[in-house]
């Protein structure tokens, strides 16, 4: 027997099934594509651009190719309960991890051959007074790039030198030494540098306005010169950059910047270079020049000549 909600229940369950048919056969079904409804009616307008064709991947073709992954090389191995033990690389300035090969660095590849004021290569070496005066008094000079030696008159041009003796005295002056001496001065003009200079019997003359940084590759060529800290050049797959100059201990410091590993980059290697010593005898000292001189060029500006 049924009860009373029972038979509720059945005829609420009916309603439903009965008012669900009706919607379906009134409402969705008329909506509903059938076999015979043309594909016309179906489509829309795109909206926006085509996605453009794009070629499929050949993966087979160049997986073998492929590079390694950097962190499986060169020792870098490790997982979350093995880490890699690193040890500073001097060379390279990083670590590295310990099992790691460091590449063989080349090394600098240049080296300091002078650095200081220009010189002017003429020096006064001696003069000889003459009785008819002194336009007849003899001079003689010394080239000292070429250790040639020249007598001269005043007033009368040196073509091998370039340059005409002006005028000749003799002055009073103190050595370095606090000891009193008599300076013997020349006033010449040079013909290449277009100007007049005094030279004397004591030191080289120098250009205290310009510098002279003379660098030249380990095995002798080529060489440089340079004026001025910031000069660059490249040489050897490598590039070379003046930072510092250092006159009173006589040296000069080079950044080089190369790659030693083209998977790391390029990196940079800081060295302070000095002028090797060359052994002279006793009498080549006495005129030779200072450390810290070099030869003047006929090119070099018009400036002020000190000692």
């Amino acid at each position: 027997m049924f009860n009373r909600n029972d038979t509720i229940l059945v005829g609420g369950a009916g309603a439903v099934f009965a008012v669900t048919l009706i919607l379906y056969f009134v409402l969705i079904k008329p909506l509903a594509p059938t076999e015979n409804t043309p594909m016309g009616s179906l489509t829309r307008a795109p909206a926006g651009e085509d996605y453009p064709a794009l070629p499929r991947a050949e993966i087979l073709g160049f997986a073998s190719n492929w590079n390694r992954p950097e962190e499986n090389e060169e020792g870098w191995n490790y997982d979350i309960f093995d880490p890699v033990e690193t040890v500073w690389d001097e060379q390279l300035r990083e670590y590295q991890p310990k099992s790691y090969t460091p590449p063989v660095i080349p090394p600098f590849g240049i080296k300091l051959v002078r650095l200081g004021h220009p010189r002017y290569p003429i020096f006064l070496r001696g003069d000889i007074a003459s009785p008819k005066g002194e336009d007849f008094r003899i001079l003689l000079l010394e080239n000292l790039d070429t250790k040639e030696t020249f007598n001269a008159n005043l007033k009368k041009p040196i073509s091998e030198l370039g340059i005409t003796p002006l005028a000749f005295r003799s002055e009073k002056a103190t050595a370095p030494d606090g000891a009193p001496v008599t300076r013997k001065v020349l006033r010449i003009k040079d013909a290449k540098l277009g100007r007049e200079l005094e030279i004397d019997d004591i030191k080289p003359l120098e250009f205290a306005d310009q510098l002279d940084i003379v660098l030249v590759a380990s095995a002798g060529t080529p060489e440089w010169v340079f004026h001025a800290v910031g000069a660059k050049f490249e040489f050897s797959g490598a590039t070379y950059v003046v930072k510092g100059v250092d006159l009173q201990a006589g040296t000069v410091t080079v950044d080089k910047t190369f790659t030693p590993n083209p998977r790391k980059g390029p990196k940079t290697f800081t060295e302070t270079l000095s002028v090797e010593a060359v052994a002279t005898d006793a009498k080549a000292t006495d005129a030779a020049k200072p450390a810290t001189s070099s030869p003047v060029s006929p090119s070099l500006p018009q400036g002020p000549a000190q000692r």
